[in-house]
């Protein structure tokens, strides 16, 4: 009987403290779960502040801006613009590079400038700064193009792809800028700091649809702005600059892709024709300006950061090759490539394959330095 009794005490006993286990670990459990609710919580407003103020980001594409696209451009439909024809990103083949040397184990030899003089207007001169960015002279005036600067290509300063190469002159050096040309809003064509440092220096900009929010978000001028829709020109002077369409993409955030356009450009006068072609895969778009301008003297093409994976955006070095030949070019500097390492491919087999292939096809293509200036009249 006693037994009887302290085994059911014992029991109950064991009952209370199980029960206040379970409530416990109930409320442990309401704890852990309200924790990891506020901390996803505090993320998000913290994402969506960056979102909303981060200036690099860019800015955004309005109704209005919308009516006047659709009216200016019959591809752009339902908020964005549509290729021509209409392309997949990624064309679901495998990547053909592995274990490539990427970056350069070394630094990669610029030619260093203290000042670049303005050229004469039967002058054809030419300066890379790495990647996309260059400088062309053409009709006496000094056309920058897609300048980024930044040690890195991306939205904050120290995360995303790094510059392995060096730069040749520091932007308070660099002459005035007649036309400043934007081909897409992709940041390693399009860099906040440096629109911001060099802005005092630019007297107009050319820009594709669209992309004119994010300078003007930056505080540029909208008078200095040229907003161009494929084929539509831009006369400065004894300049004409051509917007040209190409195959690629735009967007500064994953879920506003195509909200504005990407082009190219011919930059002409009565005694030269440039193609600037910007990022752009393949097609009948290169055949379609040689047809417009005939011969091009000075060709500025993409080679580089490409893949069988997104051949339809990127020129494979055989699409370079036919586009060269498309174009009836005299003299070909190849661009997109010795700064940023956005691919899997050698950091060196663009200029490796441009010019293997070129010479089997008896093509000329100029191979200078960064920062070594190109003088059109006694080019090689």
């Amino acid at each position: 009987s006693r037994m009887g009794k302290a085994l059911n005490y014992y029991n109950d006993n064991i009952k209370s403290v199980k029960e206040k286990l379970a409530k416990l670990e109930k409320n442990l459990l309401v704890f852990s779960t309200l924790r990891f609710m506020i901390v996803i919580l505090c993320i998000g407003v913290i994402a969506l502040l960056f979102i909303k103020f981060w200036p690099s980001l860019g800015g955004n594409v309005n109704k209005e801006d919308e009516k006047n696209y659709k009216a200016r451009n019959s591809l752009y439909k339902k908020g964005i613009f549509h290729g021509n024809p209409e392309i997949q990103l990624m064309t679901g083949q495998k990547s053909e590079y592995k274990n490539e040397e990427t970056v350069p184990k070394g630094e990669i030899p610029v030619h260093k400038l203290k000042k670049i003089e303005k050229a004469k207007m039967d002058e054809l001169k030419w300066i890379w700064f790495g990647h996309s960015s260059s400088l062309l002279q053409i009709e006496g005036k000094n056309v920058l193009m897609d300048p980024v600067f930044s040690d890195y290509a991306s939205p904050v300063p120290f995360i995303g792809p790094k510059r392995f190469s060096k730069l040749p002159i520091d932007i308070e050096n660099m002459p005035m800028i007649d036309v400043l040309a934007l081909s897409h809003d992709h940041y390693d064509h399009l860099d906040y700091q440096t629109i911001k440092q060099i802005d005092k220096k630019v007297k107009v900009y050319c820009v594709p649809l669209g992309v004119e929010k994010h300078l003007l978000r930056w505080g540029i001028d909208e008078n200095k702005i040229h907003v161009m829709n494929w084929w539509d020109e831009v006369k400065i002077d004894g300049l004409t600059i051509t917007s040209t369409p190409g195959r690629h993409f735009t967007g500064r955030v994953p879920w506003k892709n195509n909200k504005t356009l990407w082009s190219g450009y011919v930059f002409k006068n009565e005694k030269y024709t440039t193609y600037f072609t910007g990022d752009t895969g393949y097609g009948n778009h290169f055949k379609e300006v040689y047809e417009k301008f005939g011969d091009i003297d000075l060709l500025m093409i993409e080679d580089g950061q490409y893949d069988k994976s997104w051949s339809n955006i990127h020129m494979l070095p055989k699409d370079g090759i036919q586009a060269m030949k498309d174009l009836h070019a005299k003299w070909t500097v190849p661009v997109h490539w010795g700064a940023f390492c956005i691919c899997n491919h050698a950091w060196d087999d663009p200029i490796k394959q441009i010019t293997t292939r070129s010479q089997k096809e008896n093509l000329n293509v100029a191979t200078p330095k960064i920062g070594e200036i190109v003088d059109y009249s006694h080019i090689e």
